[in-house]
């Protein structure tokens, strides 16, 4: 299935990873299962605050509330 062709909202651009959507039949529970598992959040709730993610340098819980501060809008 090519990127165009997505059925889900997925925003992650990792597309050859084994937990995105594109790549089986689950939706985001694998995503969400292997972040949550980690300690760590996944890229679609960073990129709803800011569709630039370039200078997270972990996904972690504590860097998301972080990213949230910088980046939220009053």
């Amino acid at each position: 299935m090519q990127t165009n062709e997505r059925k889900n909202f997925c925003t992650c651009e990792k597309i050859k990873c084994p937990y995105h959507p594109l790549n089986h039949n689950q939706g985001c529970d694998l995503c969400v299962e292997k972040n949550l598992k980690k300690g760590e959040i996944p890229t679609c709730f960073f990129k709803l605050i800011n569709q630039d993610t370039s200078n997270v340098k972990k996904f972690t819980i504590q860097e998301f509330v972080d990213f949230y501060l910088e980046n939220k809008k009053d």
